[in-house]
């Protein structure tokens, strides 16, 4: 199987998962920006577990995605 380098599209929507991801990331482990994310509780989740687990959700499609467009020809 070749490698095909992906599109435009590909690398900067995988970029902005990332770097949303990352920010998500960021904000819980530091708090640098004084608790800029609101209160999302889901279920039996707290309103911390709830953003890791989207920070850690969009850092894992960005790397899924960069993936895919790195194997998949035309992605």
């Amino acid at each position: 199987m070749a490698w095909t380098p992906p599109t435009k599209f590909t690398v900067i929507f995988s970029f902005l998962l990332l770097a949303g991801g990352l920010f998500i990331l960021i904000e819980l482990f530091f708090a640098i920006a004084g608790g800029i994310l609101p209160v999302l509780a889901l279920g039996t989740f707290s309103s911390t577990e709830t953003w890791g687990i989207i920070g850690m959700g969009l850092v894992f499609l960005a790397w899924f995605l960069m993936f895919l467009g790195v194997r998949v020809k035309g992605l």
